[in-house]
């Protein structure tokens, strides 16, 4: 059965704080009010805890604080739950008041489908998440695709060709070989133009992009992205600006480009490849 948050947090044992981390600072007192001793306190990330001066969300002694969080966003666990493949996640302990808190922690995650969990602390969790989302997977990531595509097309190539060569190759082919056995095996299994090239660049790309990082890290640990999450997430036109915003990137030349790609992507079943097939294993050291 489904309950509104105040009955949950009345019935339930263990609450799970999994609305968005702006929120968890408005329903807070709501939810103190419900954790009675021997309840257990679980968050899916560490933002509310660390950044306690920020969020005002401290709780009692009496229960336990403890934290499970997979390594992807909603929609990715749950999909990855029903192919039974999982996905991985830190845990953590914050608060034992039970003694039994790591066996929930592990009990909760292996419930939501983790692949594998490794141990972390709320602070190392919050520190490299909030560092990864601005960074590698998402901010980053986009910054440097607009980046690369804009430079191509100001040099004659076509949408569909920049496109190809920034998002839908990387997307399509490259990222899944360092998914299957890492990045020298995506290099490895590359033309030689490519890797050498790749091997020449690296470390220029480094060097340029090494100082943004560390500001991001300083900004991550000193609660100034907290602040930024808080003030703007708790903006009544959030959500109207939010949209904007990403219409902005869906609409661009760029992604509507990669809308199109998408669309003449070949939609056939695929073929089952075994152990057998030949031409697809790949070179190079596994």
């Amino acid at each position: 059965d489904l309950f509104g948050l105040e009955e949950a947090t009345q019935k339930g044992t263990i609450i799970m704080m999994l609305v968005s981390d702006a929120a968890q600072r408005t329903i807070w007192p709501m939810v103190k009010a419900n954790l009675t001793p021997g309840k257990a306190l679980y968050f899916s990330h560490g933002f509310s805890i660390v950044y306690k001066d920020q969020t005002e969300v401290i709780p009692p002694a009496d229960v336990d604080v403890l934290m499970v969080a997979p390594k992807g966003s909603g929609t990715s666990v749950r999909r990855n739950f029903l192919s039974g493949a999982g996905i991985n996640s830190s845990f953590a302990v914050f608060q034992d008041y039970t003694k039994k808190a790591m066996d929930r922690c592990l009990a909760v995650g292996i419930g939501v489908g983790s692949g594998y969990l490794f141990p972390t602390t709320f602070e190392q969790e919050v520190y490299s998440d909030l560092t990864g989302e601005r960074g590698v997977l998402m901010g980053a990531l986009a910054g440097m695709m607009e980046a690369q595509y804009q430079v191509l097309r100001e040099n004659g190539h076509s949408p569909s060709e920049a496109f190809n060569e920034t998002v839908e190759e990387l997307t399509q082919s490259l990222i899944r070989l360092v998914d299957e056995k890492g990045m020298d095996w995506m290099y490895s299994n590359c033309s030689a133009t490519a890797q050498r090239g790749a091997l020449d660049w690296k470390p220029k790309f480094k060097a340029a992009v090494l100082p943004t990082f560390k500001e991001l890290y300083h900004k991550v640990k000193d609660g100034s992205e907290t602040k930024r999450v808080i003030t703007e997430c708790s903006k009544p036109d959030y959500q109207a600006g939010l949209n904007a915003e990403l219409a902005e990137i869906r609409n661009s030349e760029m992604w509507q480009a990669g809308a199109a790609v998408r669309s003449l992507r070949p939609h056939e079943t695929e073929r089952r490849i075994t152990d057998a097939t030949k031409g697809v294993g790949g070179r190079g050291e596994a």
